[in-house]
């Protein structure tokens, strides 16, 4: 039973919607392992895949749940991705430090130095870590 020319039609349009995302996110990820402040390059891809997640599910509209099931967890995971960029924006001189301290030690001992900078926490407060 071959498929209808309107179902292949879809599915090749709904392909095209779909890759861009997947590599915006992709790209995102990858921009995420840049030191700070290049990291926040990563936005970019991230808010436009967002974008383009959106008109993908309004794209699938009129479809079954399984269909947009996919994009919706897309769109959930980006927005978190967004957010910890945003979390590291905001406390910026902190973490910062942290990476920096990170980037020069090369011993062990260079690194316990900077594990009191990340148990300060982001707002210069003493956290309890165990």
């Amino acid at each position: 039973m071959r498929p209808e020319p309107r179902e292949i039609a879809f599915a090749r349009e709904k392909a095209k919607r779909t890759l861009p995302v997947s590599l915006l996110v992709l790209l995102g990820i990858v921009a995420m392992y840049l030191p700070l402040p290049k990291r926040f390059v990563a936005a970019l891809p991230f808010v436009i895949a967002i974008v383009l997640t959106v008109r993908l599910l309004q794209f699938l509209r009129g479809r079954t749940g399984r269909e947009r099931l996919w994009p919706v967890v897309t769109l959930a995971l980006t927005g978190l991705l967004l957010g910890s960029l945003a979390m590291q924006a905001v406390f910026y001189p902190s973490v910062s430090a942290y990476e920096k301290c990170m980037s020069g030690a090369l011993t062990s001992h260079g690194r316990a130095a900077c594990e009191e900078i990340r148990k300060q926490g982001p707002l210069g407060m003493d956290f309890i870590v165990k």
